[in-house]
């Protein structure tokens, strides 16, 4: 079996035709000129003095305030605060989450930091609605609202950069914010199937003030990490600013026999050139071996699980991969004196996996017997992504409208070569015992199989936020987008490059409806269409349509306290048609006939109710309804009840100032994939001292009651455990 094409989740664009609407957004922005705006005695909006990390106090129980000076306008380092007030997300410009009219989650440092989130699985598994699904070899796949997520890296969208991919360490990111739901007016990225959301990761910046900042790390599997964070201006007068940060890990896992070293090294520089523009430049590079990695084994052919320990690792421990990560990014910002603000960013990233291995066939006897293959792989991907753009208000009518239009560019090339080699026949079973999984010899694979993709989008869009009146605004978005994809066999024999799919313009629209109730609450209603190209055919050769689909959403937001809480209520519906699925009459074509709705409600808080008091909170409900139930493309990981919490409070008064105490929990309902994984929920507590204000540390317990359960449960072929039990302390220290 070649796992090349399972490990890779290709995301497809989503594209559009041009409309006299777009059209009229250039020929306002074009002809408008605005008088210079008169200077403000409030700082920009890139400016922001931050708390101490634990919040605000007085005395030497608080970090020194570290002051933010970058462009990046939603910054929240150094806040102290789970709450964000603005997201870049929903328009390439931060916005006020209150006016964004769709589910937009961020994670803030402060929250990776207290949750100790190392890796996007630590952060997306505690972000509302989203699952997180590790695969074994230490990637994992994400979805949301049932379907898959795609990714932008500081706003630049990239296909396939999400799925079954290796990403950096967090230590190099700001934030990670979450757009649930269909984002193809910016992105142009869809899911090969329907799309869930979009993930986008926001690097740290360099700051106008020196700080360093270390984190180390060890657990009682045996894991030991290092992060160095340095910072600060790098002339006289800080138009030139730096940073740099290095993490070396070397990890010991749950599932005993694993281990994950990495080494990542981030580099960042931003230069003034001058008051209104900016230049940024970063480079990063990781490396990631992995030995041990185990994909888990099938379900029994009764559908049941075989009994073992939730620690049992069924693969030999010769099993190795190896990944490497380098990229690069360039953004030029320029403010003009009329607020209208324009950029433009390069992003290109390079990734090679190499791995060898060995792994159980389908299904396993109630004796431990199965068979297994050994598969070799080495896949290449390189990432260009590009976007260009210009955002600001317009004032007519007596109102200020915000316009953004702009332009991106993404392309996807890759290699990918396999060979497999089955040990005693075609995976005819009853070989190895899975408990002795050292038997399982390693011998030589070479590479029979190998071919290039070239994957290719681009496109033009708009959105406008328009004032109907002074409660009501209508954000209105449209995109015009091209995409092509096209392959070549390498191995066995050479072949003539190919077109998979094609789609030549395609009009993306969305619309919504914002309506300020009172200042701290909104209501929103939003509409927004999805369109596929797939690369799935038919049995005698033919292409199938592109996959399509709608979404619609209404809530409500709120924002409490001054911003320090947030509060959102969602419902939505996720219409798709025309999904790709398997030929019940010919197993090696596909038909269109895949027809599927989503629906459920989300609640969402998060922030700080109480001075020193941080909370997180998420409940997603998700109904799933298929039109061919015996064909759908769900993968049975979809729970319908999904909870999720994280808090903290710091101590302030009397003996026990400077004493942090915390905890969370997730919890979720029944999930099926081949054997049922019933309901579960996982406790964590922490317990932290602050010894002065350049030191502190904390004592994680997760998995308080060592709840055996699966993330994913036994299907045909693999499964994966849940962490059992473990402790971590952590020590940081900040100057």
């Amino acid at each position: 079996m070649d796992l090349s094409h399972t490990r890779r989740a290709r995301t497809r664009s989503l594209h559009a035709r041009l409309t006299p609407v777009a059209i009229s957004l250039l020929a306002i922005w074009a002809g408008h000129a605005r008088a210079q705006t008169t200077p403000s005695a409030t700082p920009p909006s890139g400016t922001s003095s931050a708390a101490s990390t634990t919040g605000s106090a007085g005395g030497d129980n608080v970090l020194p305030a570290v002051t933010v000076t970058s462009q990046a306008d939603a910054t929240t380092e150094g806040s102290g605060s789970y709450a964000a007030s603005s997201a870049t997300i929903a328009g390439q410009t931060a916005q006020p989450l209150k006016e964004i009219p769709n589910s937009v989650s961020v994670v803030t440092r402060q929250r990776m930091d207290d949750q100790n989130m190392t890796r996007i699985q630590d952060a997306l598994l505690y972000v509302t609605g989203v699952e997180a699904l590790n695969y074994g070899d230490g990637t994992a796949y994400y979805k949301s609202r049932g379907n898959y997520l795609g990714i932008e890296f500081d706003g630049v969208s990239v296909v396939s950069g999400l799925q079954y991919q290796t990403q950096f360490d967090l230590a190099m990111y700001d934030r990670v914010e979450v757009f649930r739901g269909p984002e193809g007016v910016m992105t142009g990225a869809a899911d090969p199937t329907t799309p869930g959301g979009t993930v986008n990761l926001v690097r740290k910046r360099p700051l106008d003030t020196f700080h360093i900042s270390t984190e180390t790390q060890v657990d009682t599997f045996g894991s030991v990490r290092q992060m160095v964070d340095v910072t600060g201006p790098l002339n006289q007068d800080g138009s030139l600013r730096g940073r740099a940060v290095i993490v070396g890990s070397d990890g010991l896992k749950s599932v005993d026999g694993v281990r994950e070293k990495t080494f990542m090294a981030y580099g960042a520089l931003d230069y003034d050139i001058n008051p209104r523009t900016t230049l940024a430049f970063s480079a990063a590079y990781e490396v990631d071996p992995v030995s041990g990695f185990d994909y888990g084994i099938g379900g029994t052919p009764e559908g049941t699980r075989l009994p073992s320990s939730y620690s049992q690792n069924f693969s030999p421990s010769w099993n190795y991969s190896y990944t490497s990560l380098a990229e690069a990014n360039l953004n030029l910002t320029h403010k003009f004196e009329n607020d209208w603000k324009s950029q433009t960013t390069v992003f290109y990233r390079h990734e090679l996996q190499s791995s060898d291995y060995a792994y159980s066939g389908p299904g396993v006897s109630a004796n431990g017997l199965a068979s297994y293959g050994d598969q070799a792989q080495r896949n290449t991907y390189d990432w260009f992504g590009a976007d260009t753009n210009v955002s600001g208000p317009i004032h007519l009518f007596g109102q200020d409208h915000t316009f953004t239009i702009g332009a991106n560019y993404s392309l996807l090339t890759q290699t990918e070569e396999s060979g497999f080699v089955s040990l005693n026949g075609p995976f005819d079973g009853g070989t190895y015992n899975v408990f002795d999984p050292d038997s399982v010899p390693q011998v030589n694979v070479p590479f029979t199989f190998a071919s290039n993709i070239r994957t290719e989008q681009y496109g033009v869009y708009a959105q406008g936020r328009i004032h109907l009146a002074k409660p009501l605004t209508l954000v209105l978005g449209a995109r015009e987008t091209f995409f092509n994809e096209e392959s070549q066999n390498v191995l066995p024999t050479v072949s003539n490059w190919t077109t998979d799919t094609r789609m030549n313009g395609r009009f993306i629209p969305s619309a919504a409806l914002v309506y300020d109730i009172v200042p701290w609450l909104s209501a929103y209603a939003s509409y927004s269409k999805v369109f596929s190209p797939q690369t799935a055919t038919t049995f005698s050769g033919g292409a199938l349509p592109p996959a399509t689909g709608e979404q619609f959403e209404t809530g409500l937001k709120g924002s409490f306290l001054n911003g320090r809480l947030g509060a959102t209520a969602a419902l939505f519906r996720i219409n798709t048609n025309n999904v790709a699925i398997d030929d019940p009459n010919n197993p090696t074509g596909s038909i269109a006939g895949g027809g599927a709705r989503n629906e459920g409600f989300e609640v969402e808080v998060t922030g700080e109710p109480l001075p020193n008091w941080n909370l997180y909170a998420g409940y997603t409900y998700l109904n799933q309804d298929f039109e061919n139930q015996t064909a759908n493309y769900s993968d049975g990981t979809d729970p319908k009840h999904l909870f999720k919490l994280w808090t903290t409070y710091r101590l302030s008064q009397g003996f026990l100032n400077g004493v942090t105490v915390g905890g969370g929990m997730l919890a979720q309902s029944q999930i099926t994939r081949g054997v049922e994984q019933g309901g579960y929920a996982i406790f964590n507590a922490q317990v932290g001292y602050r010894f002065n204000k350049h030191v502190d540390a904390s004592l994680s317990l997760n998995n308080i009651f060592n709840r055996e359960y699966y993330v994913r449960p036994p299907g045909t072929f693999f499964s994966e455990f849940g962490d059992r039990r473990n402790l971590m302390l952590t020590v940081r220290t900040d100057f």
